[in-house]
């Protein structure tokens, strides 16, 4: 309806085949617009019964709705009908919504990976962070520690930090996606899939979990170093000279 600019109550030419004896001929009907459908997929379009004249298809039936009797199975009802002359194909109510929750699991299972290896790239940059951070700051360390506060309130100390930084970098990494997310829909999506129609959404959820993910990862890449900061030698790095 966007496309076309159109609304409930435009008039607009419907091209389409149009049943004759025998065969089919391409035939021009204008029709007005009673509703628009917010389905996903843009293909589907709907007419009510009083059309079936337009496509010369008057008494004609193209679909049964069945249901198998007592004692019957759906599976069982199939090959039946399948059996019946001019009956093209049988399937199940749930045939085309498995078909397309398929597709979907396959494609969430790809961006599962993604996230997968995302995260374990996130770990190993937040351990080598974590590592440099450990070696620059180890004078501040040694002083804390020359001066009572135990090891692991440094290391606690330096979680609560990178949890903060983890916190402000998943923000602005959610914010940078959803802005790259937008573009896409908004410029490749149309060009590639134009029978899909897709709304960008972003979930409360989402941002919870790309936030407790990222704080997360980098507030555990501290604790490896808490076996380093077990056997330092306080006075020698009290003594070095930056």
């Amino acid at each position: 309806a966007s496309d076309l600019r159109v609304h409930v109550g435009s008039r607009v030419i419907l091209q389409h085949p149009q049943a004759v004896a025998g065969g089919v001929r391409t035939v021009l009907t204008p029709m007005t617009v009673a509703g628009i459908h917010s389905l996903p997929l843009r293909v589907f379009a709907y007419l009510g019964p009083a059309a079936v004249s337009a496509f010369g298809l008057a008494g004609s039936t193209n679909e049964l709705t069945v249901q198998p009797s007592a004692g019957h199975t759906a599976a069982e009802l199939q090959r039946a009908l399948l059996d019946v002359p001019h009956v093209a194909s049988a399937q199940g109510m749930q045939a085309t919504v498995d078909g397309i929750r398929s597709a979907l699991n396959q494609f969430t299972s790809i961006l599962n990976i993604t996230s997968v290896i995302a995260l374990l790239l996130v770990l190993l940059i937040a351990f080598n962070t974590a590592s440099i951070g450990m070696d620059e700051r180890s004078r501040e360390h040694a002083t804390m520690v020359a001066f009572g506060l135990p090891v692991p309130t440094v290391v606690g100390m330096t979680m609560a930090e990178s949890v903060l930084i983890g916190t402000l970098g998943a923000l602005a990494g959610v914010g940078i996606g959803y802005g790259l997310l937008a573009w896409l829909v908004a410029t490749t999506v149309p060009s590639v899939a134009p029978d899909i129609g897709i709304a960008l959404t972003l979930s409360g959820g989402t941002v919870l979990a790309a936030v407790l993910l990222g704080a997360g990862a980098v507030a555990i890449a501290p604790l490896f170093t808490l076996r380093r900061l077990r056997r330092m030698d306080v006075p020698s790095t009290l003594r070095v000279v930056e």
